[in-house]
């Protein structure tokens, strides 16, 4: 028995899953996790070994609070996998055994449908997003999910060393502290206000199914956020930023979206990306550390993401700096 399959039919004893039945299938796609397409005799199954910063103190917290807000998008019906608890637990995340290391693992139903090709979106896709945003803003909020605003230290963060071996680094520093004052502006002028979110909506976390429903994956990161940060965030996230151009009618059909269906904005301030950016910020300094890590598997996926992200953040700065 392989220890592939000791891994899978660990999973399925914690997750009451029953019988392993044919080999799991590797799911292409996933940035930061594992995911595999897992058959049992009680049906099929989405199953994430998580890798991102698993093994920080606060991962098992920060990852229970999410799923605290994923179940409520559940009860309120966003079209979403049915995540799978712990049996007797009510939380989200298995400890199991892979190759004698302990790690953690969720699991979701598995949902037919097909990924949301960048080529391939249309006018009603955008009015979909904003409607889902809408209705992740209109979850209930308790006192207890909602952070103090203030402004965050900046990280310690070398990114002349780190970006020393990518091709046009000196440039992207330039770039870089465009976004590290966009943030800066957006906590200096951030309010109390927060409602939940996924957090990370844009076509890489959502599937389409036959029927044409956008369905939303991957509420790992699902938290409370400023309305005005997420909506600008996930319209630019929607604009064709991750390929180098910005179209405004996309940006604006998804808030035109979002405001039709009930969600309040500001005006668009360069402010207003703070989240944009700092989430960015975050991603592309993850992957530079990523790129030199020693495993086999995680270096080439850090160094690509590097390279992805490289490739379009001069083009967002400066779309930033130049809103009114």
């Amino acid at each position: 028995m392989s220890a592939d399959r000791q891994f899978f039919e660990a999973v399925c004893r914690c997750f009451d899953l029953g019988t392993l039945g044919a080999t799991p299938v590797t799911v292409e796609g996933g940035l930061s996790n594992r995911l595999f397409r897992v058959t049992t005799n009680q049906g099929e199954y989405a199953v994430k070994r998580m890798v991102a910063n698993a093994e920080a103190p606060s991962f098992k917290r920060n990852v229970e609070e999410s799923f605290a807000v994923e179940r409520l998008a559940l009860a309120a019906s966003i079209a979403m996998p049915g995540p799978i608890p712990v049996p007797g637990s009510d939380e989200a995340l298995g400890r199991i055994t892979d190759r004698g290391e302990p790690c953690w693992v969720r699991v979701h139903r598995w949902v037919s449908a097909k990924r949301v090709k960048a080529e391939e979106i249309e006018p009603g896709d955008l009015a979909q997003v904003g409607g889902i945003l809408a209705a992740l803003h209109r979850l209930p909020l308790s006192s207890r999910e909602v952070p103090a605003p203030h402004v965050p230290s900046a990280p310690e963060r070398n990114w002349r060393a780190a970006l020393s071996s990518h091709a046009g680094a000196p440039a992207l520093i330039d770039t870089i502290e465009v976004l590290e004052d966009t943030v800066r502006r957006g906590y200096l002028t951030d309010t109390s206000r927060r409602v939940l979110s996924h957090r990370d909506l844009d076509a890489k976390n959502l599937l389409r199914r036959a029927d044409g429903t956008l369905v939303l994956i991957d509420w790992d990161a699902a938290g409370s956020v400023n309305p005005q940060w997420d909506a600008i965030g996930v319209a630019l996230d929607w604009s064709g930023i991750w390929h180098g151009a910005v179209s405004r009618e996309a940006f604006e059909a998804v808030l035109d979206a979002y405001t039709i269906a009930g969600g309040t904005l500001e005006p668009v301030t360069p402010a207003s990306f703070a989240g944009w950016a700092e989430g960015m910020l975050h991603w592309l300094w993850f992957n530079l550390e990523r790129s030199g890590s020693t495993d086999p598997g995680e270096r080439p996926r850090g160094q690509a993401e590097v390279e992805a992200t490289v490739r379009f953040l001069p083009v967002a700065a400066d779309w930033i700096a130049n809103q009114p």
